[in-house]
């Protein structure tokens, strides 16, 4: 349909003529369109992707200093989404300019904005009426009851229109069959006076220009007069298990993230669709619950000259922070060694904030250690932080760090500040290092020159690390790219010319400072223009899900055309290394809520995918820096998990995790450290399962002999299972021999 687009979101960047914003053209795809654009610049110079667009005569004054100027006719929006640039046009002129693109050749942009829509839409926004919702707040995860009310606005709405409400596809699915079963969904509609108007939902169906929401149409025969209203009543029983506020109304882009039931109305039968104004529209917020759990975490591993502390977060059921009710007030703190287990008193006096401690230790002496918070008036565990392992001053093993690389933010299609993002991970997740690795086609630029700044500003060394990446998603699939530097090569993916991981590669090819992963490869996994000079990992688990195996019991819910599991990878011949991720669309690196009761099947973002909570990727570095966790990434000296901080060392026949050897047979040696009680330890050996060993305990030693030969090329990695249902994948070992 034709879109009538605010510039107000377009980007500057210090030093650089032109600002910039990210449209989605795909509906207009080699057709021919016109383009109008409403400004205050003098002399603006438009261009889309490389089309340069040369404004004609002047069509007149529009308001104040407002003028229509008449881009002219183009077939060449041809990509799905496009690169907006302007130069001659400030932030403050782009705040109130427009950009018209028509079907309609012959139309002649004049007037007033509202005369416009008029024209195109046959009703504009002022008088597209109202709507509110009740409830506009629930708590996070708990089923809804929605009455949406829409008010027709001063000129009524004329027989055969209709309003549209925008159901998130997360939530229960839209039904009008079944008035006690979820998504029931049923309209009534009343003049101004109280007299009833007739009203049928017409349909109920994935969006024609989002596929993150279901559109339910109610059909107005008779139409409705100024003042009538529309009451629409939808229940859900999956929410959103995080705290979010949706606001918005208008659709620019298939992600964007509208208030539950947010309307549109369309006023005949070309069904041109024209949203409220922001501000005769309504919200909805979820919000976090009171303080259930806490969670104590402890580094991975590191040597005995470090000083270590314990950090102590808070959570709602749903580990949400900040959730400061329900604190209790009499705790105490037991640290755990082979020794046995001596007091450590309160947290008292170290709040940072309201739900969060931290708990200096000073430095440690060789051991490993696990520290439990007790309930001092019930005596009761109230949590227990994962395994630290101490390592004497002159060992030669690295230090593991703890942490995680695929974040999405509102810098692509997910929520959440960019900087944000970072901040979180920090000092909620208390991760070592973190990275987004927001959609390459949904930023421009200007904005990209920002987003490489702010990760840089956060890196720390020693402290913590952050890694410049983007996810580049296009015709083979999708690729998380990252770099040693402060400067990282931008491709966009969805946009032409970028489109293809040849070309991607063929610039990247033999860079030692990037290194590139494949995601959800269990729900869509192309190996095509596998380059292994630099994509060297692989993600083994997200919050899609098990990407290791066809049949994992955490295998995506909603896999592809294309499912290509880990091991299929490294049975093809890829050498890589795993790591677990989020793919977290929150702006919540690492740390993102989970349900204990329901992985696997609450609904964790706004994407109905995505039902697991985020992984962790531990990585072995000698220290905390980003040129070091490029190279435990590229070296393949990092494993996986499903957020558990378990830590693991494996090694066959004397080669350890992520290289490659020569060996006759294959003696594996493995010692396993959980969170909780371990349940089952496996041998993976060239996609098969070859060695099972039940597990009793937090803590296992592994010795095994394969009794089969090693083939001419062997690989196999270790799995970890705790009764929790909590993961762990060591990256592979690869063993090159000859077949007895």
């Amino acid at each position: 349909m034709d879109r009538i687009l605010s510039l107000a979101n377009a980007v500057a960047y210090p030093g650089r003529p032109a600002i910039d914003m990210v449209l989605f053209v795909g509906c207009f795809r080699g057709e021919v369109v016109r383009l109008w654009l409403l400004t205050g610049a003098e002399q603006p110079v438009v261009r889309i992707d490389e089309h340069e667009f040369v404004a004609g005569a002047e069509v007149g004054q529009s308001e104040g200093a407002l003028r229509w100027l008449d881009l002219g006719v183009t077939n060449s929006l041809a990509a799905r989404f496009a690169q907006l640039r302007i130069e001659g046009m400030t932030i403050a002129e782009a705040r109130a300019s427009r950009l018209v693109i028509t079907r309609d050749l012959d139309y002649r942009a004049k007037g007033p904005l509202e005369d416009v829509e008029q024209a195109i839409f046959g009703i504009s926004r002022k008088n597209a009426g109202s709507t509110t919702l009740s409830p506009s707040r629930g708590r996070v995860g708990e089923s809804t009851a929605f009455e949406a009310t829409y008010t027709a606005g001063a000129h009524g709405l004329p027989g055969g229109a209709r309003v549209r409400f925008a159901v998130p596809r997360a939530f229960s699915r839209p039904q009008t069959g079944d008035h006690e079963a979820p998504g029931y969904t049923q309209a009534q509609a009343w003049e101004r006076d109280g007299t009833q108007a007739p009203v049928a939902i017409e349909s109920a169906e994935l969006s024609e220009d989002t596929h993150e929401q279901i559109d339910v149409i109610c059909a107005l025969s008779e139409g409705l007069q100024p003042g009538g209203r529309i009451v629409l009543s939808y229940r859900t029983e999956e929410m959103y298990i995080f705290p979010w506020k949706r606001d918005a109304v208008e659709r620019p882009l298939w992600f964007a993230h509208l208030a539950p039931l947010a309307a549109a109305v369309a006023v005949d039968e070309r069904r041109r669709w024209i949203e409220l104004l922001p501000e005769n529209s309504h919200s909805f917020e979820t919000i976090a619950g009171p303080a259930e759990r806490l969670h104590l975490i402890l580094p991975g591993r590191v040597h005995e000259d470090e000083e270590v502390s314990l950090h102590g977060i808070f959570s709602d059921r749903f580990r949400n922070v900040p959730a400061a009710r329900g604190i209790p007030s009499h705790m105490r703190l037991t640290i755990v060694d082979k020794a046995g287990e001596r007091d450590l008193g309160t947290p008292r006096g170290r709040f940072g904030a309201a739900h969060r401690f931290v708990m200096p230790l000073g430095r440690v002496e060789k051991g490993l250690y696990r520290i439990r918070a007790w309930d001092a008036d019930t005596g009761e565990l109230m949590a227990q932080s994962n395994p630290m392992r101490v390592l004497a001053k002159g060992d030669k093993r690295p230090n593991v760090y703890w942490g995680e690389i695929h974040g999405h933010t509102e810098m692509s299609d997910g929520s959440g500040g960019f900087e944000e993002m970072f901040r979180w991970a920090r000092d909620e997740g208390v991760q070592d290092f973190a990275a987004a690795a927001d959609h390459a086609c949904y930023f421009t630029d200007n904005e990209w020159g920002w987003m490489q700044d702010v990760v840089n500003d956060y890196n720390e060394r020693g402290s913590f690390v952050t890694l410049l990446g983007y996810e580049w998603a296009g015709r083979q699939g999708h690729r998380c790219i990252y770099a040693r530097g402060r400067k990282l090569q931008l491709f966009r993916g969805m946009c032409a010319g970028e489109d293809t991981l040849d070309v991607v590669y063929e610039h990247f090819h033999g860079d030692e400072d990037v290194v590139v992963g494949p995601h959800h490869t269990g729900a869509n996994g192309r190996m095509e223009f596998h380059d292994p000079s630099i994509e060297r990992f692989i993600e083994i688990y997200s919050m899609w899900g098990a990407s290791d195996r066809l049949g994992s019991p955490k295998a995506p819910l909603f896999p592809g055309a294309n499912p290509l599991p880990a091991d299929a990878w490294l049975n093809a011949g890829a050498m890589v290394g795993f790591t677990g991720g989020g793919d977290c669309h929150e702006g919540k690196s690492g740390w993102t809520p989970d349900d204990p009761s329901g992985q696997g099947s609450s609904l964790h973002g706004f994407a109905h995918q995505l039902r697991y909570r985020c992984g962790l990727t531990a990585a072995l570095m000698p220290e905390l820096r980003r040129r070091y966790l490029i190279d435990a990434l590229r070296e393949r000296q990092t494993w996986a998990t499903t957020g558990a901080r378990i830590l693991l060392e494996f090694e066959a026949s004397g080669v350890a995790m992520g290289d490659e050897g020569e060996a006759d047979e294959i003696e594996v040696r493995a010692r396993v450290h959980g969170v909780q009680e371990l349940w089952r330890l496996e041998i993976v050996r060239d996609g098969e399962v070859v060695w099972t060993e039940e597990a009793e305990g937090l803590d296992a030693d592994l010795e095994w002999t394969d009794p089969t030969p090693v083939g001419e090329r062997t690989w196999l990695y270790l799995h970890v299972i705790q009764r929790d249902g909590e993961e762990a994948w060591s990256s592979p070992v690869w063993l090159n021999g000859g077949e007895k």
